[in-house]
């Protein structure tokens, strides 16, 4: 009884990958990170790729995805932007649908250069 009631306790205490992947790309685009973005969320581990316009950028992006609830890690894929774009439009965050479907969740973010 005991070992269920702590398992019960633990799942729900633990946040989807869903909210966590809205929680994430919301936080970028209100925080202005000059960045484009994938955000793919697997287990409360989030696996950031695409562009950033700095080192700072590249390092502020992965602090504020840390620091959301639920992520339990951060892998940090994200390059120093050389001026090519490989996937959304410039100026969003983009989030890959873990429900399978075709079209990704997308926002705006402010792609200032200084980092």
């Amino acid at each position: 009884m005991l070992g269920l009631l702590l398992q019960e306790t633990t799942m729900a205490s633990q946040r989807s990958d869903t909210l966590i992947g809205d929680d994430v790309v919301r936080s970028l685009g209100q925080q202005g990170q000059s960045s484009q973005v994938l955000v793919q969320v697997k287990d409360g581990q989030v696996t950031l790729s695409g562009d950033v316009p700095s080192t700072a950028a590249k390092h502020q992006v992965e602090q504020l995805v840390a620091g959301i609830d639920g992520v339990r890690g951060v892998h940090n894929h994200l390059n120093v932007d050389t001026g090519t774009r490989s996937f959304g439009e410039r100026g969003q965050a983009v989030r890959d649908n873990p429900d399978g479907r075709d079209d990704a969740q997308m926002g705006d973010i402010d792609l200032g250069k200084d980092g």
